[in-house]
């Protein structure tokens, strides 16, 4: 039997090496729902901004973006880690 790939660990990481490699003080167009719709930036925008200053070694912007991105970043980080190696197993027992 062949296993699939969990969707949920290679969106993760690519989620956060796009973060990683965005400029967080560029004006790059957003993918953001809220903001397309012209309600202006909402927590998740915050949350993605400072998750980039984090990947910069910008803490204090990433303090001022939103307080809960590096927690959250550790989270991501400890989720990607988990996913893998349940993905490992899979593979490697199966």
């Amino acid at each position: 039997m062949i296993s699939r790939i969990n969707i949920e660990l290679p969106a993760w990481a690519l989620g956060l090496v796009l973060l990683a490699l965005l400029d967080p003080h560029a004006g790059l167009p957003s993918f953001c729902v809220s903001k397309l719709a012209g309600f202006g930036n909402c927590p998740g925008c915050g949350l993605g901004r400072s998750i980039s200053h984090l990947f910069h070694g910008e803490l204090r912007e990433s303090w001022e973006s939103h307080k809960l991105g590096a927690p959250v970043l550790l989270m991501l980080l400890w989720r990607i880690g988990k996913l893998a190696r349940d993905q490992y197993y899979t593979f490697r027992y199966e």
